[in-house]
């Protein structure tokens, strides 16, 4: 297990599970999870974050893959995203992410944020869902974005991006539209109208940032 600079008890716990917990002081995800594969020594890889629990049918269908020898390099895994305890119905939170995959098969980009798992081989599917408590509470959620936010305008200031009048109005209305109605956010009631008000703000924040950027600080 790696270590984000946590400050409860996560490390004690996971001492009672394995003596291998190692700290890393990493900011970019994708840094810290490429570190996290390279101490790996199984052939077999599960990734997840502190905020995702596998399901009890996916622990079985992993099980029984593993038991054979598989057909696929990858296997990709659906996910139930949570917002403030409920489980979410829109397609926007409804996806499939390789999660399972041989060591040597795969590797994380290096993005620091929304980082993902690069496969050289085959993948497939598998059933059994990983829930997701990204969005535990309102003000969990917004520093999550602001941090996100953060880092992403770095990113864009470093492609030469400009944040515009048409970028602060227009775009994070855009996003709410894009969430609540074409992806059918409007499903999940109250829950899916807030949530799309918070991605809203995290779209209107990137360009926030990005106007604040000064250039000594460009760099993710």
């Amino acid at each position: 297990m790696v270590d984000n600079q946590s400050t409860d008890k996560t490390v004690e716990i996971a001492k009672v599970f394995t003596p291998h917990v190692f700290p890393n002081s990493e900011k970019s995800l994708g840094l810290l999870k490429q570190f996290a594969l390279s101490k790996a020594t199984k052939d077999w890889i599960l990734l997840v974050d502190i905020d995702e629990f596998v399901s009890r049918q996916l622990q079985k269908e992993i099980k029984d893959v593993l038991s054979y020898e598989p057909k696929y390099d990858a296997y990709a895994v659906p996910y139930k995203n949570h917002f403030l305890g409920h489980a979410l119905k829109s397609k926007a939170q409804t996806y499939s992410k390789v999660r399972l995959f041989r060591r040597n098969k795969g590797s994380v980009t290096l993005d620091p944020v929304h980082e993902e798992v690069v496969i050289k081989g085959r993948i497939g599917n598998l059933k059994g869902e990983i829930n997701h408590y990204s969005f535990r509470s309102l003000p969990q959620i917004l520093s999550k974005f602001t941090r996100y936010a953060q880092l992403e305008a770095k990113l864009y200031f470093a492609k030469g991006e400009k944040a515009t009048f048409k970028k602060f109005t227009l775009y994070p209305l855009h996003m709410f539209w894009s969430i609540f109605v074409e992806d059918e956010g409007y499903r999940d009631g109250i829950y899916g109208f807030l949530l799309a008000l918070c991605f809203s703000y995290y779209e209107f924040a990137r360009y926030f940032f990005l106007l604040f950027t000064p250039r000594k600080s460009a760099r993710p």
